[in-house]
């Protein structure tokens, strides 16, 4: 064991590695931020176009709505285009939607305008996520991968922070607008970037995939292995729905069980709605302070989780996140009418998700589905995701109503099964190379 940890720590990285990931990241900060936006730009906008509640649930909802189409068209048209020259049409779409969202004159068509942004927040959350960890050496797929839910926390807090500036204005329409700014940053970026080698092998390009692994790797050993590594994996035929279903579900299954976790222990309840919980907890600004508590929660315990991820592992990390969110979810209960407590106890619950179960799940997904399943698989869970959060997103306020700050109680119940669950069945990923990690689902008996 000692051995391998030595041979990792000798392995040395191309620094052009970290230039590509933090434009990949870009992806999810785009998404981040257009989801963000909506928290502290509805108050306004329900001013403006007089909405009721179940127009503010489709108002937030519609973004992760809006994915499932752009999920099931580009998981199709997967073979046709390259990974990177998906992200610039993502890239595009986001601009369009930016600029349609400030202008909206009516709820219609507001709601469209997040549909727009939907089609590419779903290309950016499953096509960034491949690309990153397609493109990064297997001793820091993990931490590159991660970057990417860094991003999508750096574009929800700097969403907060806009809409703050803006809320005493009544200025929402910058707030959604501005989103426009890192789109075309994102934009600009993918066309200076390399395509992945891993589909242009699949393509029969290997010169090309060659001069691209040259750039992102450090000695031509590594380049020359890796890619007989790839050619090796791409020997089998790719997988259909079938055999995803078939020879390929316990992995599926696997994935499955983690989203629901990721999405139903509560995250986008403080995300999203933090104002409408902190409302009667007597605090001045309640809807700022919980929403950059949330937002700051997110950056920080992400950042502290990168360094960790490729040392401790996934699952570890996993284990400590969820276990970590039981406590403060409690709390949230116990103490709901003290401010205070409250504040430090949504901190607490929003740091424990991202210091493990927000970037870790992210970056676990592309790199346990083996690469003849990789992208279809990566289309289903992603669609499921996406599903899952506009189904909670939508009845969270009703959920809320009735029961109150009682919801985080079932929280924190489903965190402590989720510790079980992970320790019980999830397969550590940490030092294997993408090869490895499919050669183990060949081998296990579906």
């Amino acid at each position: 064991m000692e051995e391998v940890q030595n041979a990792e720590k000798k392995i040395k990285t191309a620094p052009i590695v970290y230039v590509f990931a933090i434009l990949g990241g870009f992806a999810g900060l785009l998404y981040g931020y257009d989801s963000g936006a909506i928290s502290l730009a509805l108050p306004s906008i329900t001013s403006a176009f007089g909405l009721n509640a179940a127009e503010k649930g489709l108002v937030v909802s519609f973004l992760l709505f809006g994915a499932l189409p752009s999920i099931v068209v580009f998981t199709a048209l997967e073979k046709k285009i390259e990974r990177r020259n998906v992200l610039i049409v993502g890239g595009i779409v986001f601009i369009v939607g930016s600029i349609m969202s400030a202008m909206a004159g009516s709820t219609a068509f507001l709601m469209f305008a997040r549909l727009v942004l939907g089609i590419a927040a779903g290309i950016a959350n499953m096509y960034g996520l491949i690309y990153l960890s397609e493109l990064a050496p297997k001793n820091i797929r993990g931490l590159m991968s991660s970057l990417y839910q860094l991003s999508v926390n750096i574009g929800i807090l700097a969403a907060y922070g806009v809409g703050a500036y803006n809320l005493e204005n009544n200025a929402w329409r910058w707030t959604l607008g501005l989103g426009v700014v890192p789109a075309v940053i994102f934009t600009v970026g993918m066309l200076c970037s390399p395509q992945s080698p891993r589909w242009l092998i699949r393509d029969g390009q290997i010169d090309k995939a060659r001069k691209v692994l040259k750039k992102v790797r450090v000695t031509n050993e590594e380049v020359e292995g890796e890619i007989v590594d790839i050619q090796n994996s791409l020997k089998t035929k790719e997988a259909g729905l079938g055999e995803l279903f078939g020879k390929f579900r316990p992995v599926l299954t696997l994935l499955f069980v983690l989203t629901a976790f990721q999405v139903f222990t509560g995250i986008n309840a403080a995300v999203y709605y933090a104002p409408e919980i902190f409302h009667n907890l007597g605090l001045a600004h309640a809807s700022i302070i919980a929403d950059f508590g949330v937002g700051a929660a997110l950056v920080i315990s992400t950042l502290v989780s990168l360094p960790f991820i490729d040392r401790l592992g996934r699952k570890k990390l996993l284990e400590i996140s969820l276990g970590g969110q039981v406590l403060p979810a409690i709390a949230m209960c116990i103490w709901s009418t003290n401010a205070t407590i409250a504040v430090i106890s949504i901190f607490l619950y929003v740091f424990m998700f991202g210091f493990g179960l927000g970037p870790v799940f992210w970056s676990y997904v592309p790199e346990i589905l083996p690469l003849k399943a990789r992208a279809l698989g990566m289309g289903v869970i992603t669609f499921t995701q996406y599903l899952f959060n506009a189904l909670f997103s939508l009845i969270f306020p009703i959920i809320l109503e009735a029961i109150g700050i009682n919801i985080f109680y079932f929280f924190a119940a489903l965190s402590a099964f989720a510790v079980w669950y992970i320790h019980k069945y999830v397969l550590e990923t940490k030092g294997k190379s993408l090869e490895e990690i499919e050669s183990y689902w060949e081998h296990k008996e579906a």
